[in-house]
């Protein structure tokens, strides 16, 4: 697993934090506590380590189908999303764990709006949808009917942003919204993560 440490717009250092065991696919941060959380593409566990790798401890590995991981990390809720069946809900130490969402297509990408308490989603048939957090009312903000592997989705207080293949998207959050292009990456055919950062007053996006 590599970590991005950003100590300036104009110097990002690489580094090295801790070696997992094959296709980690979602990672999350315990800032809380320092820690870091990951689960592997298609495996059965979640695992945790120090945000310097020391104290690697497997959480769980009675899980199925594993795909994205996402914290609150002041409520002390873990989210773990299994990319063909939903998403689950539990504390840090899965305990106390319910499905509040199920998928009707494989999903591979999904956030959460802290501040709305909501959970975002694409599919791969091209639907974002979102649910409440105790798993009420499920809505489809839009439905883009171009079936595709959709990697990546980031939410902030207004906006969504979402990978299609090489490009990301910007729309707002609201049902039925049209989408923007804002970036697209010319030197590979498709981007895998996108982070939102929220700070008051600005909002950047990085990948």
């Amino acid at each position: 697993m590599t970590a991005i440490l950003e100590h300036n717009t104009k110097n990002i250092t690489l580094q090295h934090v801790v070696s997992t065991s094959i296709y980690p696919s979602g990672v999350a941060v315990d800032s809380a506590n320092d820690h870091v959380y990951w689960v592997n593409d298609g495996g059965n566990t979640v695992s945790r380590c120090k945000l310097d790798g020391t104290n690697v401890v497997v959480v769980s590995n009675s899980l199925s189908r594993t795909f994205m991981i996402r914290l609150d990390v002041i409520n002390r809720w873990l989210y773990i999303g299994y990319y063909n069946k939903g998403i689950s809900k539990s504390k840090f130490d899965l305990t106390d764990m319910s499905m509040i969402a199920n998928f009707t297509s494989t999903t591979q990408c999904m956030d959460i709006d802290l501040i709305e308490q909501r959970m975002y989603w694409m599919n791969r048939n091209g639907d974002i949808k979102s649910v409440n957090v105790d798993g009420s009312d499920v809505k489809t903000i839009i439905s883009t009917n171009v079936n595709a592997y959709y990697y990546a989705i980031g939410v902030n207080e207004r906006y969504m942003y979402y990978a299609k293949n090489n490009q990301i998207v910007m729309m707002k959050k609201s049902q039925g919204s049209t989408s923007t292009i804002l970036y697209t990456n010319t030197s590979t055919s498709t981007i895998y993560s996108i982070y939102v950062f929220n700070s008051t007053g600005m909002y950047i996006t990085l990948t």
